[in-house]
């Protein structure tokens, strides 16, 4: 007896079901241990990691039955090539093929850990992992199998609906595409070295890395760009600005004084900073664990000489 294949919007319905799980208790857990989440800064994604995992590794396991609550709503379940239900370290193995990419995909990540291998290995597993999962579970109609389901050799099947026909061959393009995915990620962080050497980027990064090491801030980011007005009866009009979001660890986001030492800062080692028509500082507090999060945000947007004032 060969099992029926699962559709992609039954497996994306079972995703989003668990998602909803997931993320509602995330949010309960929030309500109990929100400043011990925002402490835990760019870690907090340490949470959900294995919180996630104790779901779906053991429900998608033979413990489980190999359905989520997801899969058990949908009436479909992971099995392994011989149709069988999943050990639970092949379970892990699945989860964590999928797991890690999603977890490390936007988490704010300390240079320490990135340079000088760890950007190698992370740009792998965000994207080289993640664009050939993605590809593989729109484009693998064959199998359906992503490439979780292809390292830990298992499909996800509609449970006790038997089919005729053997099972088909993944289509051998799908495995030169995920290999120029893990090529490209290889040399991607070798193409954002040779930028960060131009002058550009180079201000960007130690304008930044001052940021960092201000007392309070938890992680910042900063963006150098314009936006353009175009009214229906006027001549558009390009505004330039310096943007950086910082995240800090005290609740008090709507802080002038704070936001103004922020502002100095970046006149201060950005020498293009003062051209700029716009100097934004968005300060931001909150938390982020993966499967919930929870951000409050506070924007102070003004012009270079109003800082300068503010300093004097």
């Amino acid at each position: 007896m060969h099992y029926e294949i699962s559709g992609f919007w039954r497996r994306v319905g079972a995703f989003l079901i668990d998602s909803i799980i997931l993320g509602v208790l995330g949010l309960i857990l929030g309500i109990f241990f929100s400043q011990q989440f925002v402490e835990l800064g760019v870690w907090g994604r340490a949470i959900g990691f294995p919180i996630a995992a104790i779901y779906f590794a053991v429900l998608n396991s033979q413990i489980g039955g190999g359905q989520t609550v997801g899969k058990r709503a949908l009436k479909i379940q992971v099995v392994d090539n011989t149709g069988e239900l999943l050990s639970l370290p092949k379970s892990i193995l699945r989860y964590s093929a999928i797991g890690i990419p999603y977890f490390l995909n936007g988490a704010m990540i300390p240079e320490t850990l990135l340079y000088p291998i760890g950007i190698y290995l992370i740009s792998i597993l965000v994207f080289g992992f993640g664009l050939s999962i993605a590809y593989l579970f729109i484009f693998n109609r064959n199998t359906r199998q992503s490439l979780h389901d292809l390292i830990a050799g298992t499909y996800v099947v509609r449970k006790d609906t038997a089919s005729a026909d053997a099972p088909k061959q993944i289509w051998k393009v799908h495995y030169a595409v995920c290999a120029i995915f893990m090529v490209l990620a290889l040399l991607a962080p070798v193409f954002i070295e040779q930028l960060s050497q131009k002058q550009l980027f180079a201000d960007l990064l130690k304008t930044r890395e001052q940021i960092q090491n201000t007392p309070q801030v938890v992680y910042a980011s900063i963006n150098d760009g314009k936006s353009t007005f175009a009214p229906a009866d006027g001549e558009s009009k390009t505004t330039t600005y310096l943007s950086s979001q910082v995240f800090i660890n005290n609740p008090n986001i709507e802080d002038e004084k704070f936001a103004s030492e922020i502002a100095n800062i970046i006149l201060e080692t950005h020498q293009d900073a003062e051209k700029r028509d716009i100097i934004q500082v968005v300060l931001t507090y909150g938390y982020d664990i993966g499967i919930a999060s929870k951000w409050n945000s506070y924007r102070y947007s003004f012009a270079p000489e109003y800082w300068l004032a503010k300093t004097n």
